[in-house]
């Protein structure tokens, strides 16, 4: 019976030994490595010997651990590197500068290993010629949030000059132009995930004050920059094969004993406790909308260092740097779309071409040799040399949609209503247009960045700016702005019933509405663009934007910007800003002020002809000098949704009626029930800038509406719909028009309680 006991347990413990030493091969398998990997081993391409550069980077990352009286070897063989490098190049430290807990105040414990940290990495860029960036990783943040960061932005700029750390005062973003045809966008994204409770002030210096408007921000900079490459510098990728990336190596899993340590990563990768992995709720949501609003620009590049690695990803069309193996090294798996990853200490090379091309080295520091390069943007594409005939009829009969997208049956029409949908497939006459030779001649500059709308912005020989504007819609576009914020969704929604139904709701806006706006704003006083219906045909003028524009119907106007002050619309104020700039200056100098008379006068207006979409990036504000005082008024612009009858048919009325954040869209009519919901979007700056008029001076604005909005300048406003669409409608408009303004102090009173 005991032999036969002991025979059991020994065969119990050789089963227990056999399970553990499979479970131990499983994970050796699936555990990250310090060697070398690659996507393709047989990839093997060569440096482009025959390309000229027109600007090279270098960047290492993690650089901030070199021992006392030392330094790392990955900064050592920089420094030999950037000897080497040209004046035109630019060198980054990709944060966490300063290990482990930045740079402590003067007497601190740790100041002086700090202090030498930081040093060894400046002095390794004082003979060289280019321009030099530091910024911070979320280690630097570590001493005392702030306050330690700004000590390390004074001691940084103090040894190689203004700025030379970015961004600056511990705020999140900063564009830096390379040139014409290079930019960088240097974000601080430990701001964005740091737990703000902890940080009071964090905000107080920077322009932009919350998590949402660094979003907006880089959505227009990363817009703004499509045809350029665009470096978005960081010290936290977007995409890694290391331990933030939930790859873990041998010692890990064998950290703090075997099997703990396995559960240690699992709980690790799967509660995404820590902010610095890529699993943390925020870091992912981080992730996801930067990834998102980057695929907008087809030249974009991550630089990141974070991992103590070197990793070459593409993933999501996008291409991936990290260098953070300046003073540390860790383990990496390459999988996914990682074409090589390493876990060895040395820095990384992105040589720019004058054809728009790239290309990265990553090198070792043992022995600075190239142990990966990867072409990463291709050149850029040669301009169609097609040619076009400038051979124009005077005018051409288009529509904006084809007569099949707006045949609806009757009960799709008793669910979505008729809206106008009828005038959008209405064939109408309109003059073309040469580019070439209208306001003297005027060249594409890019492509604009609107949600719904697809423009393209002009330019005049003065430098004076236009927008030309499709009448048609974009439905995917505005699926990606409003719907997938955090999923890049191109050619998903394409030629699909959803796209249809969003095509379809645009029709509760007339399309033709926005050209009577002008003359009914002259005749009350307030300020605006100028829209001109044109036909535009494909032409030589469009040059490389002919595949995407061309042979629609487009209004075309100026632009609400600086450099019109020829224009009696615009005060002829020769500069405008934006509602941020406003808000900025009026809050920093007291002899900077805003006429509110005239803003209250534009929002009554706003009311009058049903323009619910009036937030505040549809506004500009003209500049004028006047008693020794700067003085603002509002342009405002987009005006789309004038008179729109967004509710129509029983679904949408509905939902209009029980959704509060759908009630601004009630469909145009003699009264505004609601003025409280109908100026949802426009309220809080309604409630920012007018702050010294009272009810006086709105009755003034209501009189002065009424009084100057004639009836004959309502019929000459709608004389600018084409003649193809001149009908009951029209008619229709105009007495609800007339039956706002009667209905006008009413509204007025409404919205001042």
């Amino acid at each position: 019976m005991i032999k036969l006991e002991k025979s059991t347990n020994n065969n119990m413990k050789a089963q227990f030994k056999i399970i553990i030493g499979l479970i131990a091969l499983l994970l050796l398998g699936a555990c990250a490595s310090y060697q070398p990997q690659y996507k393709d081993q047989n990839l093997n391409i060569d440096y482009p010997q025959n390309k000229d550069i027109a600007h090279s980077f270098y960047f290492i990352g993690d650089a901030g651990n070199s021992p006392m009286g030392g330094v790392s070897p990955a900064l050592e063989a920089f420094k030999n590197e950037l000897s080497k490098a040209s004046k035109h190049s630019t060198v980054v430290f990709l944060g966490d500068n300063i290990y482990e807990k930045g740079l402590p105040k003067k007497g601190e414990e740790g100041r002086a290993l700090a202090v030498h940290r930081i040093e060894v990495q400046t002095q390794a860029v004082m003979d060289f010629k280019g321009q030099t960036i530091f910024i911070p990783g979320n280690h630097d943040w570590y001493s005392n949030g702030l306050k330690g960061l700004k000590r390390q932005e004074k001691y940084v700029e103090d040894a190689l000059g203004k700025n030379t750390f970015l961004p600056e005062n511990g705020c999140p973003l900063e564009k830096v132009k390379i040139s014409d045809n290079i930019v960088m966008i240097v974000v601080d994204s430990e701001w964005y995930l740091t737990n703000w409770d902890k940080h009071p002030t964090i905000n107080d210096d920077c322009e932009i004050k919350t998590r949402v408007k660094l979003f907006d921000e880089l959505e227009g900079l990363i817009k703004k920059a499509r045809g350029k490459t665009t470096i978005i510098a960081m010290h936290h990728p977007m995409f890694s094969n290391g331990p933030h990336g939930g790859q873990y190596g041998v010692v890990s899993h064998l950290t703090p004993i075997p099997v703990l340590g396995t559960l240690k990563n699992i709980i690790r990768e799967t509660s995404g406790v820590s902010p610095a992995d890529m699993q943390n709720k925020r870091y992912n949501e981080f992730k996801k909308r930067l990834v998102t609003l980057s695929q907008e620009n087809e030249k974009t590049i991550f630089v990141s260092g974070h991992e103590h690695s070197l990793q070459y990803i593409v993933q999501d069309n996008l291409p991936q740097i990290i260098s953070g193996s300046g003073s540390k090294t860790s383990a990496t798996r390459n999988v996914g779309g990682g074409l090589f990853s390493y876990g060895i200490p040395g820095y990384a090379r992105l040589d720019v071409f004058k054809d728009g091309s790239s290309h990265v080295k990553f090198y070792s520091a043992s022995d600075s040799q190239v142990v990966f390069q990867s072409d990463v943007l291709s050149a850029d594409k040669t301009e169609d040399l097609t040619q076009f005939s400038s051979d124009f009829p005077d005018h051409v009969s288009a529509s904006v949609y084809t007569k099949e997208e707006t045949e609806k049956s009757r009960s799709y029409t008793r669910l979505w209503g008729e809206r106008y949908r009828k005038y959008y497939s209405t064939s109408v006459s309109a003059p073309t247009v040469n580019l070439d030779t209208l306001f003297g001649g005027l060249t594409p500059v890019r492509k604009g960045g609107g949600h719904q709308s697809k423009t393209l912005r002009l330019e005049d020989k003065q430098g004076r700016e236009y927008n030309l504007r499709a009448l048609r819609k974009n439905a995917v576009q505005y699926i990606q702005a409003v719907a997938f914020k955090d999923q890049y969704i191109e050619g998903k929604f394409n030629d699909t019933y959803t796209e249809g139904l969003l095509l379809d709701i645009f029709t509760g806006a007339h399309p033709y509405a926005p050209f009577t706006v002008a003359t009914l704003s002259d005749a009350v006083g307030v300020f605006h663009t100028n829209p001109e219906l044109y036909y535009v045909p494909k032409q030589d003028a469009l040059k490389g934007f002919n595949n995407e524009f061309g042979d629609e119907l487009y209004m075309i106007e100026e632009r609400a910007a600086d450099g019109h002050g020829d224009k009696e619309s615009f005060g002829f104020s020769n500069e405008l800003i934006s509602t941020d700039d406003l808000l900025k200056k009026l809050h920093k100098n007291e002899d900077h002020i805003l006429d509110e008379a005239a803003y209250v006068r534009a929002r009554l207006f706003d009311m009058v002809i049903g323009d619910w979409d009036r937030h505040e990036d549809q506004w500009r504000w003209a500049t004028f000098r006047e008693d020794g005082k700067t003085v603002y008024k509002p342009v405002p612009r987009d005006r789309d949704q004038v008179f729109s009858i967004m509710a129509d048919g029983s679904l949408l009325s509905f939902a209009t009626s029980v959704i509060p954040g759908l009630r601004l869209m009630k469909s145009y009519d003699e009264e505004l029930k609601s003025p409280k919901w109908f100026n949802l979007e426009p309220f809080p700056l309604d409630v920012a800038l007018i702050t010294q008029s009272d009810r006086s001076v709105w009755n003034t604005e209501v009189q002065h509406i009424i009084k100057n909005l004639t009836d004959d300048a309502i019929d000459k406003a709608f004389t600018y719909f084409p003649e193809e669409v001149h009908d009951q409608t029209i008619s229709e408009i105009k007495r609800k028009l007339k039956g706002r303004l009667g209905n006008l102090q009413q509204i007025s009173d409404l919205y001042y309680n």
